[in-house]
């Protein structure tokens, strides 16, 4: 149900979005509203309770973000507590994510490596990623030591795998495809 409301909620905002020209505009304002609720959890807790008056639950978004986003998408905060969808929240920047990204042709993607890479090797990771899909790559790096070394890039649901534990992996795999015989010698 949540990615239902969620895909419902983030289409309407995407079409507004889209006739205005301005999907950036409302991705890096949901998610910075998406963000302040994740990180604050009694805030997050608050904003959520059942008890808490539609009208105060407006004047904490007033409050909170009135100065930093365009009235476009304090109107849909309003909707959502209106339809008392505000445990939806996430599941809504998601989905619009997806919608505006798609419509962009942005895609996004991790690569997982073993040390934190520098700001220059995701540029140009993320250039060559983007040359090759034709896409513009959003790339984000998340250090994971169990991968010793090399690479490992998540697009989706695709993996490009180019770390030293993968090619160690392979590498295994041939070596046990093998069939061993044993050679003899001929004095």
């Amino acid at each position: 149900m949540a990615q239902l409301v969620g895909k419902r909620y983030a289409e309407a905002l995407f079409e507004v979005a889209l006739e205005m020209n301005k999907l950036e505009k409302f991705k890096d304002e949901l998610s910075s509203i998406n963000g302040v609720f994740n990180s604050e959890k009694k805030l997050k807790t608050i904003f959520e309770h059942p008890k808490l008056s539609k009208k105060e639950k407006k004047d904490i978004v007033d409050k909170l973000f009135k100065e930093h986003a365009s009235k476009e998408v304090l109107n849909f905060m309003y909707i959502i507590i209106d339809k008392g969808r505000e445990r939806y929240l996430n599941d809504i920047n998601k989905e619009y994510i997806k919608l505006s990204n798609k419509e962009q042709g942005i895609v996004e993607a991790k690569a997982i490596t073993a040390i934190k890479m520098t700001k220059e090797e995701i540029e140009n990771l993320a250039s060559k990623l983007s040359s090759k899909l034709d896409k513009k790559v959003v790339l984000k790096n998340v250090v994971d030591e169990n991968i010793m070394g090399g690479v490992l890039v998540r697009i989706g649901d695709r993996v490009i795998d180019a770390s030293i534990k993968g090619q160690l992996n392979e590498i295994k795999g041939l070596l046990n495809s093998v069939k061993v015989t044993k050679i003899g010698v001929k004095n």
